[in-house]
């Protein structure tokens, strides 16, 4: 197998596609032989490049001696066409077998991929129903609805879609995943899984830290782009799809797909920036871009009628969270000592990836009072040894040929459809610069208070 990534001295390399790639290898799960190339337009040798890597990344490799031997770097400036003879040649030079797998990740901005994916075709190194080779597209896929359907028309041009697999790791992660079990197996859940006894659902995807040495990349997507056109459509679809027929990879997207075909947004948006984000490298002095976005939608279908959806993600926080919480209407019955709280069940995705649901009951003692009550699942507690991270499942899911866990185009037109809508909104909203995120929540509430 010969695994290629442009776009290798990303950090996104260095954090996930090399860690997983060696965990795999640990674990035996990947094709023998195999060769990792990477490429980047910064100088190294493959020694300097592989010891820089090893120096960055975290945790114990004790086979890292003999996995950095599959490990090979070139340079490249892979944004000019006729610099991929270079590659189509050196990659010869490996005297690889012609009968393995070749995997083309593209961990680079989206404005390169049009470019890549034409040069890899021309120089067949992708060839159109050769089911060996794959090109992975990192989201997000384009920069808007019309860079989208041209990256998308050229590829289906020339290869098929099978070939074409359109990454978003937040689908690989455990708890995402386990979102359609809890629903569809359990029904305690999806026989109230509704708007009769639903009161509203909220999404939430927060960092803590800044954009860090991405500010070039980051202020052409901003939070819309690098965050809600992907993991938070991907989570919301999941969370509101109408049960499918059956749980095949087709039907599953059919559903989330009308799930997106049936978002509204709501007036109700507010885009902040943090306070210092001007002054972060490849920053323009004047950008508006947003780091921050929380967004209020309904999904027009019988099941959601007039449940709100809130959408919050933002750089800067006080820390690092990923979860759904659905929130149950009131209970209708009257109790003279302690009201009931609303039932809420929490998926919870970052840091902790679990299951927690509220719901009320007596209270110890010969006093009736109600009082709130927990019953809480650690998912990860009953792993035993390394857990997959989203990166392995994903990686491994593209060598099977598996394409579940990647979004479909159709599913990426319809959310593009929606962000630039948001964006054609972004000219009339006041952009918030915050402190804190206690500050930005502040506007948030009585933004959504008011509404």
């Amino acid at each position: 197998m010969l695994f290629t990534i442009f776009g290798a001295t990303g950090d996104l390399t260095t954090k996930k596609l090399i860690p997983a790639l060696y965990r795999l290898y640990e674990e035996e799960q990947l094709p023998d032989p195999f060769t990792i190339v990477c490429i980047g337009r910064r100088h190294y040798e493959t020694a300097s490049f592989v010891a820089e890597i090893r120096e960055k990344i975290e945790g114990e490799y004790p086979h890292w001696e003999a996995f950095q031997g599959r490990i090979h770097y070139l340079t490249m400036d892979f944004s000019v066409e006729a610099n991929f003879e270079i590659f189509k040649l050196y990659v010869a030079s490996l005297n690889l077998s012609q009968g393995g797998q070749k995997i083309y990740y593209l961990a680079t901005a989206p404005h390169y991929f049009p470019i890549i994916a034409r040069a890899l075709i021309v120089n067949q190194m992708i060839v159109r129903g050769d089911m060996r080779s794959k090109i992975v597209f990192e989201k997000p896929f384009g920069e808007d609805l019309d860079t989208a359907k041209a990256y998308n028309r050229l590829l289906l041009e020339s290869i098929e879609e099978s070939q074409v697999y359109r990454i978003d790791h937040y689908l690989g992660k455990e708890m995402l995943q386990n979102v359609l079990t809890v629903r569809f197996a359990n029904k305690i859940f999806e026989s109230i899984w509704n708007h009769e006894n639903i009161e509203n659902i909220k999404i939430v995807a927060l960092e803590s830290e800044s954009v860090k040495q991405r500010g070039g990349y980051y202020d052409r997507s901003g939070a819309l782009k690098d965050m809600v056109q992907n993991h938070l459509f991907q989570t919301l679809a999941l969370v509101a799809m109408d049960s499918p027929m059956g749980l095949s990879d087709t039907l599953i997207k059919n559903q989330k797909v009308e799930v997106l075909e049936n978002l509204q947004i709501s007036d109700d948006i507010v885009f902040g920036q943090y306070a210092g984000y001007l002054q972060e490298k490849g920053i323009p002095v004047d950008s508006k871009t947003e780091t921050f976005v929380a967004i209020k939608a309904y999904v027009n279908t019988q099941r959601w009628r007039n449940t709100p959806f809130y959408l919050m993600t933002g750089k800067k926080m006080s820390h690092k969270l990923a979860e759904i919480i659905v929130t149950f209407k009131d209970a209708s019955c009257f109790f003279e000592k302690g009201q009931p709280e609303k039932n809420t069940l929490t998926i919870e995705i970052f840091p902790r990836e679990g299951i927690v649901l509220k719901f009320n009951g007596k209270a110890p003692g010969l006093q009736a009072y109600t009082m709130p009550m927990r019953l809480d699942y650690c998912h990860m507690c009953n792993v035993v040894g390394n857990s997959a991270e989203a990166y392995e499942k994903l990686i491994l899911d593209v060598i099977h040929d598996d394409s579940s866990l990647f979004t479909r185009w159709d599913e990426i037109e319809s959310s593009w459809r929606i962000i630039d809508s948001i964006n054609r909104m972004k000219r009339f909203e006041p952009l918030h610069v915050y402190q804190s995120e206690s500050e930005i929540m502040q506007v948030v509430d009585e933004k959504w208070r008011n509404a």
